[in-house]
Order: structure tokens, then sequence, then C-alpha cells
């Protein structure tokens, strides 16, 4: 395939184990209809069957980085600081881009200079490759990032963004520090742009960091989220309380749609016989 170089944008690739997908991350950038002028691989500890893949990468456009394991975080910095380029694209080891999303962003960014970040819509698919889902983040400003996180990780920006906030924040080490760095940046009064077309791919696993912070320390990690962002939150507390009313109202549509489906139902008349057993010899003496 024809690549162009963009010469204004260096990528990112945090990587911590994930030597059976960085090839496949690294050969969506390099394979971009333009493609970034640098790509920096963080290599955050791995063992030693990854660092074998990444020593087995030869090419000019691509530089290792080793540290100890310090959190996808600090990686995220480390790389971002070594940047020279006006702008920063991020993608995580186990993603990987279509290979027109750097030439379609570049062209909206030419079009509009106000454009400080720019994402699009992307596909969850998991280790059969089938579809799980389509994403289809809204972006726009802080305001829409207080209730749910409305962005990307991977995602173009400018460098700008990331030293106006002093990078991402380490203390996040659980998760959600890609919801924390775009709260953080859009409060300064930049906005997200997302493209209206699947141009990026998100790797689901059964046992990934971020499966775990949502299964485990999702109240935790909101509660952090707030208390660090307490004065945003308090500035737009009309849009959050709106939000949290609308998605409140959404979630109970679910749970009638559930129990109105036939599985529901089916399972229901099934269980009503177990229900009665237990109601009628299990019942405590009062």
């Amino acid at each position: 395939m024809k690549s162009h170089l963009a010469s204004n944008i260096t990528a990112i690739i945090p990587c911590y184990n994930d030597g059976a997908f960085i090839m496949e991350a690294v050969n969506s950038l390099l394979n971009q209809t333009l493609s970034p002028e640098k790509i920096l691989i963080v290599d955050d500890g791995s063992g030693v069957t990854t660092k074998k893949v990444l020593a087995a990468i030869d090419h000019p456009a691509i530089e290792i980085i080793h540290q100890a394991n310090k959190g996808v975080s600090s990686a995220r910095n480390r790389g971002v600081e070594q940047a020279t380029t006006e702008w920063i694209l991020t993608l995580d080891a186990d993603d990987y881009y279509e290979v027109d999303f750097v030439e379609k962003a570049l062209d909206l960014i030419n079009k509009n200079s106000n454009i400080s970040i720019i994402t699009s819509y992307y596909r969850k698919f998991d280790k059969s490759n089938n579809v799980n889902d389509i994403i289809e983040p809204a972006g726009g400003s802080v305001r829409n990032f207080l209730v749910r996180n409305n962005g990307v990780a991977s995602t173009l920006f400018k460098k700008e963004c990331w030293k106006v906030v002093n990078g991402y924040d380490v203390e996040f080490d659980r998760g959600y520090e890609d919801w924390d760095f775009w709260i953080s940046v859009l409060s300064k009064g930049y906005k997200m742009h997302v493209i209206p077309q699947v141009l990026f791919n998100y790797r689901v696993k059964a046992f990934s960091r971020d499966q775990d912070a949502l299964r485990h320390y999702d109240e935790f990690l909101r509660r952090k989220l707030y208390h660090k962002h307490r004065d945003v939150y308090l500035e737009h507390i009309d849009d959050v309380i709106l939000q949290l009313i609308k998605t409140n109202a959404s979630f109970k549509k679910t749970i009638v749609k559930r129990e109105n489906s036939l599985d529901y139902r089916w399972g229901k008349s099934m269980l009503a016989p177990l229900r009665w057993i237990n109601q009628s010899f299990f019942r405590k003496e009062c």
C-alpha cells in the first residue's frame, strides 16, 4: 500500500505484555495512507516474550523505549514527553486503526484550524474477531464528559493539550486515566471532534485492565474523578443532573424492555414453582 508521511505526528504506543498484538497495532500505523513521522513504543516493563517481539522490530520510523513497570499513564507520558511533533496519536498495543484514520483526521484539521483533538467511531471486537458493538462517542466539551466518558483513549491531539494539564495523572493507576485526562484538557476550553465513521478497532479481552476497572473499581474511580474535578462538576451541576436524569430514564427503559421480553417471561414462569416451594415450605416462623 502506498503510504505518505505525516511529518507533524508522533504515535505513542504503551506496551505491557502485549507481544501477541503489538505488530497488528504497529502495522496499522505503518500502513496508514498518511503514516506518522515517528512511532514510539514504550515498553512498560514487559516480560521476556514481549521484549523478544519488540527487539525484532526494525523500522527507521520506530523507536523502542524501555522503562520499569510504572503503568500506562507513565508510559504515555514518557512517549509524549520525548515527541517533538505538534500532534500526538495515541494507540494501545492491542488495538488498531483503519488505514485512513490519519488522512481523514488531518483533512478535517486542515479545514478547521480550531480542532485540537480528534477521534472517531469505533468497533469493539473479541478474540474470534466477532463485532461486539459499534460505539459512537459524542465528543464535545467538558460538560459532555462529567457523567460518562464520551471520548476514546486512542485519539489524535495537539501536544499542547498534554502540556497544559501536565500529562496523564499516574494516580489513576486502576483505570479511567483517559477519562480523567479528557476532563482535565477539556476544562481548559478544548473540544473533542469525532469523525462519524468507524476508523478505530478496540479489542475486548475477558481479563483486562479496562474490564477490571469497570467490574471492581467503577464507583471508586468515579468518586476520584469527582473529588479531583469538583470545581468543574459544580460549575456544570445543571448539566450533570440533567444527564443523570436522562441516564436513569434510559436504564429504567432497558429494565422494562428486558422484563417484557419473551425469554424473561419464560424464565419467570419456569421459576414460579420453585418460588412457591420456597414460600410454602421454607417460610420463617413468626
